[in-house]
């Protein structure tokens, strides 16, 4: 019984490590795609908020990154979702949380990374709500780059 507890929560403090260090490593201020080698493929704006959903890799790996951005303050709350189905199995993957930017500032709200095969079918979507009722959102359908 002890073991199966103290197995119970290595597990449960291992995945808040891995949640808390990808959601510092995704919220940092500052970088742009070029910064990272990232490839904008949806790009959204509805007033002064902006959404993009950028990709890093070519071939089967592939890492997305939901950025948000804003020409004047704004905060709220966004999700970044993505769906994929095909022969190399099936995810859904649900982010989300709060945001706040400063005017000007750009930041990765979230990120994620799926391998895509040839006959796999994904889309990922970004959708941002400002405390003001300012909505953004941006589909995108991913394939395989080779």
């Amino acid at each position: 019984m002890f073991m199966r507890l103290t197995g119970k929560i290595s597990m449960r403090f291992f995945a808040a490590a891995i949640i808390s260090l990808s959601w510092f490593l995704t919220s940092q201020p500052g970088s742009s795609a070029k910064d990272q080698n990232m490839n904008v493929i949806a790009h959204a704006s509805s007033g002064p908020l902006v959404c993009e959903i950028r990709r890093i890799g070519a071939g089967e790996s592939v890492q997305l990154s939901g950025v948000l951005s804003s020409a004047s303050a704004a905060a709220g709350t966004f999700r970044f979702l993505l769906k994929k189905t095909g022969p190399s199995g099936n995810s859904n993957v649900n982010q989300g949380n709060a945001f706040n930017l400063a005017a000007g500032d750009e930041i990765h709200v979230g990120n994620m990374t799926i391998n895509l095969r040839p006959d796999d079918q994904a889309t990922v979507e970004l959708s941002a709500t400002s405390n003001d009722g300012v909505v953004c959102r941006v589909t995108a359908a991913l394939a395989i780059e080779l």
